[in-house]
Formats: structure tokens, sequence, C-alpha cells
């Protein structure tokens, strides 16, 4: 099945998907809400005939991936219209109309006086990191309060923020100064208090990502899943989650020793390694006790893969694992497919966290915002697939 597509003209730097809300970041210093599942609502009810198709495409993913509704699903009778609706749909050219959008747009100044080499969305909170650090504010700040509401959490100099979807935790990758994660409040109204930086490794680290518990980090150059248990406060009875030790590529992937040259990534329990003109892929599980966790990698295979150009960066979600190049961003998607989106981007984005956007792949161009959407994942078996991380299992 094809990826289905909406575009939203306009100059942009960077986008998020939350909690009903897509927020935009302006390349001329600006933020931009728009109220999505109304905007998606509207959208719907203008192509009728594939409504049902728009609405589990572009705002209830999460709908498929339910193990009673997978089961539905294989029922021939219904599995055959709701994919006759979904390869009707991508067969549309969808973008985005000032009426469509009428209502649905708010338009104010950012907060940051910089644009954000990433962004993340974690518990109503905006985070930025730049070279100036790690920042963030309040996603419900009113728009005449954003600026007082601004918030400094470190100084070092961030490219990538990774929220966990298990743990009150932030991850970041800061270049040479390495890993670091900060733990947030568990109690809800406490949710903007964050605590201190925390050095997790002292190796680069320009991208990372979470593995359960624990943090992938890699860079050009090496790459390492950064592991942790955990143990119970005696004073307090609380658990609490603490280092345990770095494994390096050679244990994840086995024997091979590999080179300088490889490119490794991964995400829950997906590990990568492209070497040599192919890319090996491991599965990653944490047994046993919390306190006195035992560390499996299961060697899943490897496939063939010769890119015509350098790989600059990497990404993994449930629909397939996502490579950027210099003109060009290739999908190797779950069910053994293939989808190239060509052009160069400015930035492109994932959410592996999300509940109703998981299956969405943001690519912004110098003219517009590209919202792809992957929906033959919900059709796949989520215990096997190669690319992509298990979504749900039955």
């Amino acid at each position: 099945m094809r990826s289905v597509k909406l575009r939203i003209p306009g100059s942009y730097w960077d986008s998020q998907i939350y909690s009903g809300e897509l927020i935009i970041f302006g390349d001329d210093g600006s933020i931009q809400r728009v109220d999505w599942s109304g905007f998606v609502d509207r959208v719907a009810t203008k192509h009728p005939h594939v409504q049902t198709a728009l609405r589990v495409a572009f705002s209830d993913s999460d709908l498929f991936y339910n193990t009673k509704v997978r089961k539905i699903l294989r029922d021939p009778q219904i599995e055959s219209p709701i994919k006759g609706q979904l390869n009707q749909l991508a067969d549309l050219q969808l973008e985005t109309e000032t009426s469509d959008l009428s209502g649905h747009w708010q338009h104010h100044d950012s907060p940051f006086d910089f644009l954000p080499t990433d962004t993340e969305i974690y518990h109503n909170e905006i985070y930025a990191g730049g070279e100036d650090g790690l920042f963030s504010f309040p996603r419900s700040a009113s728009l005449s309060k954003v600026k007082s509401r601004l918030d400094k959490h470190h100084d070092a100099s961030v490219f990538q923020v990774k929220a966990s979807d298990r743990f009150s935790a932030i991850a970041t990758a800061t270049g040479k100064d390495g890993l670091f994660d900060f733990l947030l409040a568990r109690n809800p109204e406490e949710r903007r208090r964050i605590g201190s930086p925390r050095q997790v490794a002292t190796r680069p680290c320009n991208a990372c990502d979470w593995a359960f518990q624990s943090i992938m980090g890699w860079s050009s150059q090496l790459a390492f899943l950064a592991s942790f248990r955990e143990y119970k406060d005696s004073e307090s009875k609380k658990k609490k989650r603490v280092f345990n030790k770095i494994i390096d590529p050679s244990e994840i992937f086995g024997s091979n020793p590999g080179s300088a040259n490889d490119i490794v990534w991964g995400s829950r329990e997906k590990m990568y390694r492209f070497s040599a003109g192919h890319i090996t892929v491991a599965n990653y599980e944490s047994v046993g006790k919390a306190e006195d966790p035992v560390e499996k990698f299961e060697q899943v295979g490897h496939v063939d893969f010769n890119p015509e150009s350098e790989i600059i960066a990497t990404g993994t979600a449930p629909f397939g694992t996502v490579l950027e190049m210099e003109d060009r961003i290739l999908v190797l998607r779950s069910d053994g497919c293939s989808e190239v989106f060509n052009g160069t981007p400015i930035h492109w984005r994932v959410f592996p966290r999300s509940e109703h956007y998981s299956n969405q792949l943001h690519i912004v161009y110098e003219d517009a915002l590209e919202i792809i959407s992957f929906t033959h994942d919900y059709f796949v078996d989520q215990g096997k697939k190669m690319f992509g991380f298990a979504k749900a299992t039955e």
C-alpha cells in the first residue's frame, strides 16, 4: 500500500504534532498552531468517499494498532473496503487551502531567539535545543506570556532532544560533550520541574533515541547503547533508574567487528548497522530483574543496501526506518518495500512516542511542509518485521 500525503505550502523550519495540535516553527521566528483534529475533520468532509481513510491516516493511527480492531480487520468484508479507501486516498493530491485553515490556525512569535536544531514536546512542555543549550516553555502558555515563561536547562550545544515513552525523562545528544539525560518530576502537579543534567556518556554523540529504559547514542564516528537498571531507594522506597553500562556495537551485532565507516542507529527493540553494502538488523531485549538486567540481542538478519549517496541522518518509527541523503529521503518500510521522497529537506521528523501520529513522517522543504502518512503497517505482522519497531503484538 502506498503512503498518503498532505501538503501545507509555506516557509517553515520544523514541525511537531501533539495532543490534537500541529505546531509549525516558521523560518521567520514564528510559531504557528493548527487545530489538527478540527482541520482533518474539515478536509474529511470535503472528501466523503475517503473520509474514514483520511481520519485513520492523519489523526487516528492508533485505532488500527488496537489488537481487537486488528482481528476485525482480518475479516475480508471489512479489510477490502478499508484498503480500497486507503488506496483511493493515495491517489489524491491533498494540499491545504486558506478556507481549510480558517478558524484552525494561530500565529505568534516564538519565545526562542534562535532556530532550534531540534524540538520535542513532553508533558505539555515544548523543548528546543541549539548552540546555546536546552530551553523549554509551556505549550499552554498564553500568546502574550510565552517569552516570560521560557526556561533554560543546560548550556551545552544540543543536536537532538528525545523524550522517553516509559520514563519521565529526556535525553539530549550534545556532540563532543556526549549524551545527557534529565529526569522530570513524576507528580502531575510538578510536570514542569526538570532535574539537573546528568552526563550518561562522554563519547561524542550527535543523535539519540530511546530503547525502552536505555538510550541509543551515535555519531558519524561511533555508536553505543547506554544501558540502565532500576533499584529501590531504601529511604523513599521509590524505584530509581540508574546508569548500568555502555554496550558497544560489537556486542549488539555479534562477532563481526564492523569498521570505522559503519553507521549504527536504533529505537525500541530495533538496532541497525549499515556496513559494507548491507544493513544488519538486531532485536534488543532487557531481561531478568530490573536491578540486575541481562541485555540480549537477537540477530534478525541483513539486507543488501547500496545507497547512491552518503547517509546524513537516520530515524526509526513503526512503519520502517528513515534515511536522509543529500537530495532525498528513503524509507525502508516494514512490509519490505521502500519509498523515496525526492528533494533536499530542510528538516524532517518521525513521532515514535506518539499514540495517534506514529505513522507520520514530516518533511519540511523550502516551500512547504509535507505530512506523509504510512498506512501499510496496520496490516503487517508486528512481531516479524525487520524495519520499524513493533507497535502492537498479538
